[in-house]
């Protein structure tokens, strides 16, 4: 991405939570983000399809942050870049609150979650590169979808629990997914369960 687009990205994304410290971010129109940013309309469509595709893509944009910066802080054990985004979040209250109550949420946490499936995917060739990768694809799913899930009930409940029990939840549970990878394989029977036809 050369630096222009970085920079109307930039901006455009620092109009997003300028504005969504005080409001809903449902109510927060693509006119109101090209105007706090300074940016044109035009613009604004060159780099996006619409409302939707910005929140999704701006919410990938810190993951990606964060991820970098807990590879580059030696947090290579954490398949997901938990810790970081849980704090970003929890740093960015005002707008994490007015975003947790709005149906934009939905489609960041949508667009959050196929992108932390990718990360997981990443990771886990990294870390176990003996594992099937359809395996490998499956747990990255399940890591990605968890996490989602731990973030959707945190912002429903208006970010009440603190970061740390979060992470520390999330790094408990993926250690034993990870763990239950690197045993042996339970020899359960391979049947459908008897209500299915």
């Amino acid at each position: 991405m050369d630096q222009r687009v970085a920079r109307t990205r930039g901006r455009l994304g620092q109009a997003l939570m300028q504005l969504g410290q005080g409001q809903d971010l449902d109510s927060i129109r693509i006119g109101d983000l090209v105007r706090a940013a300074d940016v044109g309309r035009s613009t604004f469509y060159a780099h996006f399809e619409d409302r939707d595709d910005f929140l999704g893509r701006s919410f990938c944009g810190m993951i990606d942050i964060c991820d970098a910066l807990a590879r580059r802080e030696g947090l290579a054990a954490d398949i997901l870049p938990v810790a970081h985004v849980t704090h970003h979040i929890a740093g960015n209250l005002a707008f994490a609150r007015n975003a947790g109550r709005s149906r934009a949420m939905e489609v960041m946490l949508a667009a959050g979650e196929q992108r932390l499936r990718l990360i997981a995917g990443t990771h886990l060739e990294e870390a176990l590169p003996r594992v099937p990768p359809e395996e490998r694809r499956q747990v990255a799913a399940f890591l990605a979808g968890a996490f989602v899930g731990q973030l959707r009930l945190w912002l429903h409940n208006d970010l009440r629990t603190p970061p740390g029990t979060l992470v520390a939840a999330n790094r408990r549970l993926t250690a034993g997914v990870l763990g239950a990878l690197q045993a042996p394989p339970a020899h359960l029977p391979d049947r459908r369960p008897a209500h299915v036809p």
